[in-house]
């Protein structure tokens, strides 16, 4: 899964994208600079907030690109 947020972090130009966990939660990546691939957790820093959060690799689900509103 990893290298899956790798490769959307790494898209030119960037997409939003949207990681869900095992628990259902959902953290939405508007900009790449809110995440930071650690070696088992992944560090999210919720947008326009001093909240972050640590999400364990694994208990990731799924990482996809979210639908635009076009």
């Amino acid at each position: 899964m990893l290298d899956t947020i790798r490769k959307l972090l790494d898209r030119r130009p960037f997409e939003p994208f949207r990681i869900v966990v095992t628990s259902g939660d959902r953290y939405e990546v508007p900009d790449p600079h809110l995440i930071a691939i650690l070696e088992s957790q992944v560090f999210y820093a919720h947008p326009k907030s001093d909240r972050f959060s640590f999400i364990r690799v694994n208990q990731i689900v799924s990482a996809d690109l979210l639908q635009s509103a076009a």
